[in-house]
């Protein structure tokens, strides 16, 4: 839909070996894909916290986003995202991101596009992989 006013978005938590969450997300457009990613991000460091885990190993196929907060870049552009995200990481007690190629991220990127595609805004997160 090219000219949806919905951005998508999906996220995996390992929580233990075997134990996984979901999350799958639509949300208004934002201003870039870069924007899109960092918000997913936060939606995942949210639920990670939510769920009482404050140990979480993040990976994403945005390399921009990994440098972004790996070496502490100042983007004017992302002051409200980062301000969200330096009180989100205050609490957790291990952080780290890194860089995962889009190819081993397949499955994160069939929820962005199912979210996408319901055209609707909305946050669910299961313990169920989601249809479609």
């Amino acid at each position: 839909m090219t000219n949806s006013t919905v951005s998508g978005g999906g996220f995996v938590l390992e929580l233990a070996p075997g134990t996984h969450m979901y999350g799958y997300i639509g949300m208004d457009q934002t201003l870039s894909p870069m924007h899109a990613e960092f918000t997913i991000l936060l939606y995942a460091m949210k639920n990670s916290l939510q769920l009482g885990v404050t140990s979480m190993f993040f990976e994403s196929d945005c390399l921009q986003l990994v440098k972004l907060i790996n070496d502490e870049e100042d983007w004017l552009a992302m002051a409200s995202e980062c301000n969200e995200f330096i009180h989100l990481l205050s609490l957790f007690t291990v952080f780290s991101i890194s860089f995962i190629a889009r190819e081993r991220n397949v499955r994160t990127d069939l929820f962005a596009k199912g979210a996408r595609s319901q055209n609707s805004i909305f946050f669910h997160v299961d313990s169920v992989i989601p249809d479609g």
